[in-house]
């Protein structure tokens, strides 16, 4: 008998009991045992960047800088990397108030004074100028359209900036594959009709299973094109294990870097399976907010079940549905149990305000219906909030295993994803 423990968020662990001859795979990050020194892998990254000079060897003393930072739903630890890259600005003779930090946030709402200081330190809150605000209060200007046709209008503070930097992480993302590079421009500093155009396109242009955990993808590459027409002119991204030690950090040219960052993510995330699961356990953990943040889980643990099968999803969902991004709540509640082809259809009629409110919902029609049942365990979501996506519930796992099992029967084969907001499988060959 296997006994598992499961996050629900930092702090907060269940169990469950799983018969030997059930357990078909536990999927966690790869490890090699060893965690390098953290300053000192930051200092490596800034030291020898991957496709550009040195930072300090890029800027000028009579030039402006903008530094773009992730918001609390990610783990980034811009704390420990802003002194470094700041001393390297300084050291190429530019003033503090020369300097902002940009959070880049897209529709997320604006991040509180607490968040603020966790995420970039007491120092640098209190010493440089922060942009901390709603998207919808923001001055965009407009640099044309792609070839695509998406209209590029970013926020006047990143774009009238002399020199731009952006930090972020790389995990599996819903929408471009891998988080980090070219998204902390789009969506991270732009207005919303370019956010609703590119979450539009990324629902509709490549199905998301072949998306996630891809570098080279259709939406991605919409980024790319729109980060370069800004002039995104240097990047630091993390890879971090589960307990947020940095694994390996990759500073330089915004596709060139993030293209080595993605390699390491790819070995520590996605994890070999034997099969798919007939009923899987997943945690949304870390995407544990809200629902706006765990459909990514959610669609990523599509691809370690069969079809028809059962997943059992922990969502602890203290922000309810959408507490990261409450302007899109009303019609994330609207369309989520419409069908895809009727999401659609009611943005071919022009019937949509919020696309990017839609791609929540039309991310979860893709792949609900591939499994027989989803299972919900929570600590926080009302029962009108699970009706709303379709779900079961179950007051803990154990419970919830056993009603999988009555359906699909006592051989069924069980897996486990623990870390599911940044963990991806793929069957083994």
């Amino acid at each position: 008998m296997a006994i598992i423990e499961l996050t629900f968020k930092p702090g907060l662990t269940t169990q469950v009991e799983i018969d030997d001859r059930n357990l078909l795979f536990y999927a966690v990050h790869r490890k090699d045992g060893h965690i390098p020194d953290q300053a000192r892998v930051i200092q490596e990254a800034l030291e020898h960047p991957i496709g550009t000079p040195r930072l300090e060897e890029m800027l000028r003393p009579d030039q402006d800088v903008v530094i773009l930072v992730d918001d609390a739903t990610r783990p980034t630890p811009a704390a420990k990397i802003l002194p470094l890259v700041l001393e390297r600005v300084k050291k190429a003779g530019i003033p503090d108030d020369a300097i902002r930090i940009f959070m880049a946030m897209g529709t997320h709402r604006p991040m509180t004074e607490d968040e603020l200081r966790m995420k970039l330190g007491d120092e640098i809150r209190e010493r440089y100028e922060v942009i901390n605000r709603d998207y919808r209060d923001a001055d965009f200007v407009s640099l044309g359209t792609t070839p695509s046709g998406t209209p590029i209008e970013v926020d006047r503070a990143v774009v009238e900036t002399d020199f731009k930097i952006a930090i972020g992480n790389v995990v599996p993302h819903i929408s471009a594959g891998w988080g980090g590079g070219s998204k902390m421009i789009l969506p991270g500093a732009c207005s919303r009709k370019t956010t609703d155009r590119m979450h539009l396109t990324a629902c509709i242009v490549q199905p998301v299973l072949e998306v996630i955990g891809t570098r080279d993808n259709r939406p991605r590459a919409e980024m790319d094109a729109i980060a370069e027409r800004v002039g995104l002119d240097f990047i630091v991204n993390t890879v971090m294990d589960e307990d947020k030690n940095l694994l390996g950090v990759f500073a330089g040219h915004f596709v060139e870097a993030h293209r080595k960052a993605v390699e390491l993510a790819e070995w520590v995330m996605v994890i070999p399976i034997p099969a798919q699961a007939d009923i899987l356990i997943v945690s949304a953990h870390p995407c544990h907010f809200d629902y706006w943040q765990g459909v990514k889980p959610y669609v990523y643990s599509h691809r370690a079940v069969r079809e028809g099968g059962i997943i059992i999803f922990l969502l602890d969902g203290e922000e309810g549905l959408c507490g990261d991004a409450p302007s899109h709540e009303e019609t994330v509640r609207k369309y989520l149990l419409w069908s895809f082809e009727d999401q659609k259809a009611a943005v071919d009629r022009g019937e949509v305000e919020d696309l990017v409110g839609l791609n929540v919902p039309m991310y979860h029609a893709m792949v609900r219906h591939r499994v027989r049942k989803t299972i919900c365990v929570t600590n926080h979501l009302a029962q009108e909030d699970i009706a709303a996506l379709g779900f079961d519930s179950a007051p803990d796992v154990q419970t919830a295993l056993e009603q999988a099992y009555a359906i699909l029967g006592r051989d069924a084969k069980v897996g486990v994803i623990p870390f599911g907001g940044e963990t991806l499988v793929r069957v083994a060959t």
